[in-house]
């Protein structure tokens, strides 16, 4: 229904594209053509915004929309140097980012005081010490696995021995 009415609002200067349904198998159905795509930019929304915050992007609207004069807000009154002044709400970070902050010699320093003394200084603390996550903070304080690969290769070896005379 908003969508209808959106669509009346604005002209057709940016053409809309539906991706025809089929009802049938998709791979075996003779309804499966391929839609004719047109040049330029196509904007297709979803059927319903999932979020309050999502809106259609300016770009798209054309210029007798009345959603321009609602997304034009007071954003635009701003100047450079109030920008520089107003704080940061909330810090962006790709996921999968890593953080190359932490150094070798504060990895030794919490070494050395989990070693020195390990009930005084429990990963909690030293996480909140150092404001280091405390995931990060057990992967650096894992002991090394040891090696087993000559033992697993003895095995192997008296394995295949007893199987060449017989003997399970």
């Amino acid at each position: 229904m908003i969508r209808t009415s959106i669509r009346r609002i604005s002209n057709k200067s940016i053409p809309y594209e539906p991706i025809p349904k089929n009802k049938y198998n998709a791979k075996r159905s003779q309804f499966n053509f391929k839609p004719q795509k047109s040049q330029g930019l196509v904007h297709n929304p979803p059927a319903a915004i999932i979020k309050p915050f999502m809106q259609t992007p300016n770009i798209f609207l054309p210029p007798n929309d009345p959603r321009r004069q609602i997304s034009t807000g007071p954003s635009q009154n701003f100047t450079q140097q109030d920008l520089e002044y107003m704080p940061v709400l909330r810090e962006y970070k790709p996921k999968g980012e890593r953080d190359y902050s932490i150094t070798a010699e504060t990895i030794t320093a919490i070494k050395n005081l989990r070693a020195s003394d390990p009930l005084n200084w429990p990963i909690t603390k030293l996480s909140k010490e150092f404001k280091i996550d405390v995931k990060k903070l057990s992967h650096f304080l894992r002991e090394p696995t040891k090696s087993n690969e000559d033992q697993i290769l003895s095995e192997k070896a008296k394995r295949k021995q007893l199987w060449l005379r017989n003997e399970y």
